[in-house]
Parts: C-alpha cells; sequence; structure tokens
C-alpha cells in the first residue's frame, strides 16, 4: 500500500491512497470523506463468518503475479483520519493513516523497497515501462559515434575515404529526390496516428508530447550549434553547414521516439521508425546533400537527444512522472485482479431440506 501527496500549496491539495488497488482521492481540509472504507470494513468483518459456517469451502485460485514486484495484498484495512480526529483503538487489526501536510509522502510500512527509492526511473522500469532504462552505453555509443563522424571532416585519410564512398553512392545532383524532406517527420507522426488509431504507448498524449518537444529542442540547439561551429562544406554546394544532417538527425529523433513509446507494446512497430530513417540516409547521399559522416553524425547526435529527454523528463517533471507510476500501480493491479476472476475456480456447497426430504446443493464456478 502507498500513499501519495503532493507538494504543500496554498489550495486544498489531493490526497491519493492505494487500498488494495483502490484509489481513492481525498481532500486534506475535510475530515472522513470516503464512505467505502466503512463498507468495505463491514465485508471485511462479514465475510469470516461466512467462511466458517461450515457450510462454504474454497479451492485456491492459482494465479501469475501482474508484474514483477514483491507488492503482495494482504487482509487489512487502512483508515484514514485527520489530524484532528483520533483513530479508534482498534479496528480488527487494522492500520490507520493520519494525513498531515508536513511531509511530501508518507510510505506504509509493507511498501516495497523499489517504490520508496528516490530513483523513479527503477519503480516505472520495474512496472513496465522501460523507456526510461538507462545505461552508460546508451550515452557513450552515440557519443563516441559522433566524435568519430566528425574526424572525417579534416582528417586527410578519413576525407578520402568519404569521398570514395560519396563517388559509388551519390548520383552528383542526377536523379534528384525530396521525398526525403517529407519522410523525415514519418516517425513522428506516425507516432501519433497509432495513439489515435487506439495504440496508446507508455505515456499519456500530454506527457507524450513534452517528450517529443524536449528531444526535438535538445536535437535543434546541438545541430545548429555544431553545424555553424564546424562549418563543413556540402559535397554540391559553397554552403558550410553540411555536418551533422540535420534531415537525418530528425528521422532518428523521431525514430527513437517511437521505439521508446511502442517497445513494450510491440517491438516491430517500435524499430518501424528506423527503417524510414535508413532511407532518409541513404536519400541525403543520394541527392548529394551530405557525406556519409555527415548522415552517420546526424544520427548519434539524433538518437542522443531523445535519449536526454527521456532520461531527463522524470528529474523536471516530478508531480507527473509520479502520476505516471501511479496509472501503471493502478493498471497492473487491475490486470492481477481479472486474473483471478478469469483463472480461478469457485465451489459452494450447502446442506437443503424441501418436501421431507434433505440433501446437499453444490456450485462450482470456473
Amino acid at each position: 500500500m502507498i500513499y501519495k501527496d503532493t507538494k504543500t500549496a496554498s489550495k486544498p491539495r489531493k490526497k491519493t491512497v492505494y487500498l488494495h488497488s483502490v484509489k481513492y482521492l481525498r481532500n486534506q481540509d475535510s475530515d472522513i470523506m470516503i464512505m467505502d472504507i466503512f463498507r468495505k470494513l463491514a465485508i471485511f468483518i462479514t465475510l469470516p463468518l461466512i467462511s466458517h459456517a461450515g457450510a462454504y469451502g474454497q479451492q485456491p485460485i492459482a494465479t501469475e503475479p501482474a508484474m514483477q514486484s514483491n507488492i503482495q495484498a494482504t487482509d487489512s484495512i487502512t483508515v484514514i483520519v485527520s489530524p484532528t480526529t483520533p483513530a479508534p483503538d482498534d479496528i480488527y487489526g487494522d492500520e490507520s493513516v493520519t494525513i498531515s501536510g508536513e511531509s511530501a509522502t508518507t510510505f506504509i510500512a509493507d511498501t516495497p523497497e523499489w517504490l520508496r527509492s528516490e530513483n523513479i526511473d527503477e519503480s516505472l522500469v520495474k512496472l513496465g515501462d522501460t523507456s526510461h532504462k538507462f545505461s552508460v552505453a546508451q550515452f557513450a555509443a552515440p557519443a563516441a559515434t559522433f566524435v568519430a563522424a566528425s574526424l572525417f571532416v579534416k582528417t586527410p585519410a578519413l576525407v578520402r575515404a568519404r569521398e570514395y564512398v560519396q563517388k559509388h553512392l551519390s548520383q552528383h545532383g542526377n536523379n534528384k529526390t525530396e521525398i526525403d524532406n517529407y519522410l523525415q517527420y514519418l516517425p513522428m507522426v506516425g507516432a501519433y496516428g497509432l495513439y489515435f488509431c487506439g495504440l496508446k504507448g507508455q505515456h499519456s498524449l500530454l506527457d507524450r508530447t513534452i517528450l517529443l518537444a524536449m528531444s526535438y529542442a535538445t536535437f535543434a540547439v546541438l545541430n545548429n550549434s555544431l553545424k555553424y561551429t564546424i562549418r563543413e562544406q556540402r559535397p554540391d554546394s559553397h554552403a558550410r553547414n553540411s555536418f551533422p544532417s540535420g534531415h537525418t538527425g530528425t528521422v532518428v529523433t523521431g525514430a527513437e521516439y517511437l521505439r521508446r513509446e511502442y517497445w513494450d507494446t510491440n517491438k516491430w512497430v517500435a524499430m518501424s521508425g528506423y527503417v524510414v530513417a535508413l532511407g532518409v540516409g541513404y536519400l541525403r547521399i543520394h541527392n548529394d546533400r551530405h557525406w556519409i559522416n555527415d548522415v552517420v553524425g546526424g544520427a548519434a547526435l539524433g538518437y542522443l537527444s531523445t535519449t536526454f529527454a527521456y532520461w531527463i523528463y522524470p528529474k523536471i517533471f516530478r508531480k507527473r512522472t509520479r502520476m505516471h507510476r501511479d496509472e501503471l500501480l493502478e493498471h497492473n493491479n487491475f490486470v492481477s485482479d481479472n486474473n483471478r476472476r478469469n483463472h480461478g475456480m469457485t465451489w459452494i456447497a450447502a446442506p437443503t431440506v424441501a418436501n421431507g426430504s434433505y440433501g446437499v446443493a453444490a456450485s462450482l464456478t470456473f
């Protein structure tokens, strides 16, 4: 069980309490306001009486956990009281929690350690959202690739190597196409199209829009700064803004965004953006607009920009990230409840007496 509080504010705040997968909202300035608590308390007291009456039995239900965690549902009721209202001395051996505005977060004793951790990325991954799963390699590999690509700008031997590649891949201004000007946005547009068609991905519409905006903003700043700092000449003109490739970086930024949103949903869909990215990268060389190192450098920069956005987002938008975590927790518990209902087996037997005869009536539900 976990009780979540928001930061202190001048206006009334909402409190969220999880009780066996049920989320309750209350206002801090009100007294005990959720009557369902007492309904559940009544159910909790009467069920043991029914189950031990001798005429009721239940086969254990075999279920698999909906998420890989140590959260265990226990037979307990949590009663929420205000600081001015004392809790009853004994509520059938259950816990009571007093809501106060002093601390930002209060954890109940049986909350797993990974939910207590300040590293919210870890809890998101355990709840099934791997879009915030990171390793050093995810930053080091694209950074090293970008540095290697930049060496082809001034190093004589590498300059000759890129000119050799350009000679065999480029059409030298012939048979140009402008389709790459539009394909660069396809992964981003496709991600929104999938969302509105019902394939939701990891984040809500607002969260994913913020993440996409952060990704493109990061890439735009880095790309334009480097273009006008390195000043590499384009293969088809005297313009000195060739390295890195903006088109390739744009499409890879969108491709990595698509991958992170849909990797846990459908891996084929998630990787489809990189197929488009390969096509755009080739067309930039085909149209003689970029050298091969421009394309590689732009791709590395695009990947790095989206990865950085997903890494920094939980650290900036803490409240929205906690809301996302709570939604995942509620969804996983809902799936667990459905599994119990769908895969369980229950039997009930009771004695019957009617018209001078007697016997046993039984019911099996599966």
